[in-house]
């Protein structure tokens, strides 16, 4: 039976292994087939299922053994079932191995498709690339065939052009010699009299490759060669057109290409296009500055910007600033935004709806004010024309109220080729009259001659610098007649001054002052804010930190005393002065008196204050308790009282400046005209020349003998009169505060006639002492409520009262009382009239120097503007 068993249970695994193989064998042809596409393994998926099932069926009959008589299954060992479960893992460690295998491959086949796929897609691209670059050398070749033909067309048609030297020289210097001169004083008048006429400032805006900076020194006669390496301007450039009497070129020191030092060129030579070649090679927005200083120029301000980058395709190719357009754009709009500014348009000549400037530059000048338009490369545009009906309907499309030009300048190997300033200005004219001819061919419009080339523009340009300061011109002449009859109005003045200074005069200005000022004081003492509280007023802290030593309150050891209530001083935090600051000082007295406490006496001091008064015989400790109370009140109060007084002069001597305040203030609002008027007065006298430079500043603020301000000497006399009153005032006061500290004899009489009954001192030596310290405690608090009351009633009855009541009496006796001699020395009289004299001697030089410059002024403006309407140029 039991190998009967073995032989069961081995088919049953010969079979199990058999199966198993077989399943192998359809999942691994399962995964091949589910390469093929999805229709076909659907289809292949229903055939295979029931042939799977057949298949399985057929095998599992005939592996099956004879039928037997069925056994029961031998129970499983813990052996067999734990090589059952090693082999089913070998079984799927093996199957995912073959799965991972399977997988590998296919993903190495793809990656070998894709890197032939694209191997092939890069030698496609590649000869594209030498096709390209095969049909563009041949294009670029064709191009340069043909720039070449008609560069050489474009010399010999320029050399067939004849213009004389006289013909150049005449377009480049418009203004007469005289003119210049002219300019030149003018504006040396224009800043002696502080009267400058600001010089015009044009800025040249356009987009990339339309001929900008061409124009630009076009503009100079000069070859700048600011263009940059790829057709673009790279940096803004600030052009100072100068007149001087030397000529000049000054490139200044920039800090983006590390030139630290200006550099100095003369005009028609290539060192200044190497300096600036050199600083524009970089991209920046920071300017390169240039002063051009010349003898036969106007003042003029030129400014170069970098060119916008185009919305449009062709705009964009190749420029390697393009992510710069958005700064660029901002940065030409802030610079076009100023509205003192010129803007000067630049763009080729297309078609006027291709035409991109003219709606660019509505966002900044949108009725086109200040907006000139110039459009280049018109030679080559204008042969496209046929007729005379074409071009005059080509120049209509300009608008009548904006001024328009037409330039052409010359291809870059023309342009190479001119390095000297003689041959490059040459070469300008011949450009001109070559658009002039083809004009004149097809018969345009004169009307539009205005219209054409360079030098048209140009001499646009320098008209409206000459008409801008010659504008400016009538400005001078009334600022310099203005200066000289208000001069003359001065010099009559301190005659006036002179006539009318005597004793009396003196004698009306120190009591309409003394009046005034004692009057100001009155009502800072009463109670007035006219004194600005917020200029002029004090907190308490910067009371105590303002007047002499700390501020702080000490005793008779120097130690410091605190408040012990500080809430009892009113207004402390606030600015006050005269009268409210007084009652405040009395408050924060009494609020330290208050704070005083008597300390315990020794049993030295209370055996020496015993003495040998004596009666039968038995020290009268009663008496030492007054006499130490009596001392230890003086030590208390005596520091207090003198601080008190001193803090009280301080508070008061404040007065003064604040009365000078106010005064003063009040005249200025009371004759604001007048203030006005001496103001102008200041402003127009200015430096003539190094000659009367210390006169005329002398004379710039003339002495007004009705002005108190002008006699310092009787003012600090008025001053000195009102501060030795407040300080004999306060003498007194603390004098009669000191009467309040008396003897001991005194007090011990007062203590045995206000006491009822006796005070016994009996008992231990202990015993003794304590009851003297009490009684010398009692004692001082009595003193010290006396003390601190009858003081502040001192402190104002004989400090304050007397400042109200006495002070007029004081002050204006002591001025009405003066001599005549001892008036006139405190106003200094004869100084003033020495110094009024000096004055005047000063005005007669300004004026005599006026008249003669009034003359020259003459002069000058009828040679800047008579020489040039005669030859035209003015209208």
């Amino acid at each position: 039976e039991y190998e009967i068993r073995l032989s069961l249970v081995g088919s049953e695994m010969c079979i199990r292994d058999r199966v198993s193989t077989q399943s192998t064998g359809f999942k691994k042809a399962k995964k091949d087939k589910d390469k093929q596409p999805k229709e076909e393994k659907k289809k292949e998926r229903k055939e295979e299922e029931p042939r799977v099932q057949v298949s399985s069926a057929v095998e599992a009959e005939k592996v099956a053994p004879p039928t037997e008589p069925k056994l029961a299954p031998p129970p499983k060992t813990a052996e067999v079932a734990k090589e059952e479960e090693e082999r089913k893992k070998r079984e799927k460690e093996e199957l995912d191995r073959k799965l991972k295998e399977e997988e590998e491959k296919r993903r190495r086949e793809e990656e070998k498709q894709r890197e032939l796929e694209r191997a092939r897609l890069e030698e496609q691209r590649k000869r594209e690339k030498q096709e390209e670059k095969k049909a563009k050398k041949q294009r670029k070749k064709e191009e340069d065939r043909r720039a070449e033909e008609d560069e050489g067309a474009e010399r010999e048609l320029l050399n067939s052009i004849v213009v004389s030297p006289a013909e150049v020289k005449k377009d480049y210097h418009l203004f007469p010699r005289e003119v210049c001169l002219a300019y030149e004083q003018l504006q040396s008048f224009s800043r002696q009299l502080n009267t400058p006429i600001p010089a015009p400032e044009i800025v040249f805006i356009g987009f990339q490759s339309q001929g900008k900076s061409s124009v630009f020194e076009a503009i100079l006669g000069i070859p700048f060669t600011i263009i940059g390496y790829d057709g673009a301007t790279r940096r803004p450039l600030y052009l100072n057109l100068m007149n001087s009497t030397e000529t000049r070129i000054t490139i200044k020191r920039d800090p983006i290409t590390n030139v630290d030092h200006d550099v100095t060129v003369m005009p028609g030579t290539t060192e200044l296009a190497k300096e600036i070649q050199q600083r524009n090679s970089v991209f920046s927005l920071e300017p390169i500055f240039i002063n051009y200083e010349s003898t036969d120029t106007l003042n003029i301000t030129l400014i170069d910007t970098p060119g916008l980058i185009s919305t449009r395709e062709e705009g964009l190719k190749g420029s390697d600033l393009l992510p710069k357009a958005n700064e660029i754009r901002t940065f030409v709009e802030n610079m076009a935004k100023i509205p003192t500014r010129m803007i000067v348009c630049v763009e080729e000549c297309k078609d006027w709806d291709s035409v991109e400037m003219t709606d660019w530059i509505k966002g900044i000048d949108p009725e086109h004010a200040r907006t000139i338009f110039v459009y280049t490369k018109f030679h080559s545009y204008a042969q496209r024309f046929n007729s005379t009906r074409d071009i005059n309907k080509y120049f209509a499309g300009t608008s009548p109220d904006v001024k328009t030009f037409f330039v052409s300048m010359f291809s870059s190997k023309t342009r190479s080729a001119c390095l000297e300033m003689d041959k490059y200005q040459e070469k300008i004219l011949q450009a001109q009259k070559r658009d002039e001819s083809l004009l004149e061919q097809l018969q345009y419009d004169k009307k539009y001659e205005n219209n054409i080339g360079v030098h048209a523009f140009r001499r646009y340009l320098l008209h409206m610098t000459w008409k801008n300061f010659h504008e400016g011109v009538p400005l001078i002449y009334r600022r310099l007649q203005t200066k000289k009859s208000s001069t003359e109005d001065q010099v009559k003045k301190l005659d006036d001054m002179l006539m009318g200074l005597d004793v009396n005069k003196h004698r009306t200005l120190a009591s309409a002052y003394v009046v005034e000022f004692l009057q100001i004081i009155e009502r800072l003492l009463a109670g007035t804010s006219e004194g600005n509280p917020a200029v002029w007023g004090q907190t308490l802290e910067e009371e105590k930190s303002s007047c002499t030593g700390n501020g702080e309150w000490i005793d008779a050891q120097n130690r410091l005393l605190r408040i012990e209530d500080v809430a009892k001083i009113t207004y402390a935090d606030n600015k006050l002065y005269g009268g409210q600051q007084f009652e405040r000082l009395l408050a924060e007295f009494k609020a330290v008196a208050e704070s005083i406490k008597c300390t315990d006496p020794s049993p030295d001091e209370v055996a020496t204050a015993a003495g040998v008064n004596k009666i039968n015989n038995i020290p009268n400790y009663a008496y030492a308790a007054c006499d130490l109370a009596s001392q230890k009140t003086q030590e208390a109060f005596i520091p207090l009282i003198e601080q008190t007084c001193s803090r009280a002069v301080y508070i008061m001597k404040r007065l003064p400046d604040i009365a000078s305040g106010i005064m003063e203030y009040r005249k200025r609002s009371q004759s604001n005209t007048l203030f006005n008027n001496e103001f102008n007065n200041i402003f127009d006298n200015v430096i003539m020349d190094a000659n009367v430079s210390n006169l005329n500043s002398n004379s710039g603020n003339l002495f007004d003998v009705d002005r108190i301000q002008q006699y310092p000497y009787f003012t600090f006399h008025v001053k000195d009169l009102y501060c030795k009153f407040v300080e004999q005032t306060a003498k007194n006061c603390r004098d009669k505060c000191l009467d309040e500290f008396y003897n001991t004899r005194t007090i011990y009489w007062d203590f045995t006639e206000t006491t009822e009954k006796g005070v016994l001192f009996g008992g231990s030596e202990h015993e003794i002492r304590r009851g003297v310290s009490e009684l010398t405690v009692h004692l001082f608090k009595n003193l010290q409520d006396r003390i601190m009351r009858h003081c502040l009633f001192k402190l104002y009855n004989f400090f304050l009262v007397p400042i109200q009541t006495q002070l007029w009496a004081v002050v204006q006796g002591s001025i009405t009382s003066l001599s005549d001699d001892k008036l006139a020395m405190i106003f200094e009289a004869e100084a003033t009239k020495k110094r009024i004299r000096e004055e005047q001697k000063a005005l007669k030089l300004i004026i005599d120097q006026c008249s003669s410059q009034e003359t020259l002024l003459n002069t000058a403006s009828d040679n800047y503007s008579h020489k040039l309407i005669v030859s035209g140029f003015a209208t």
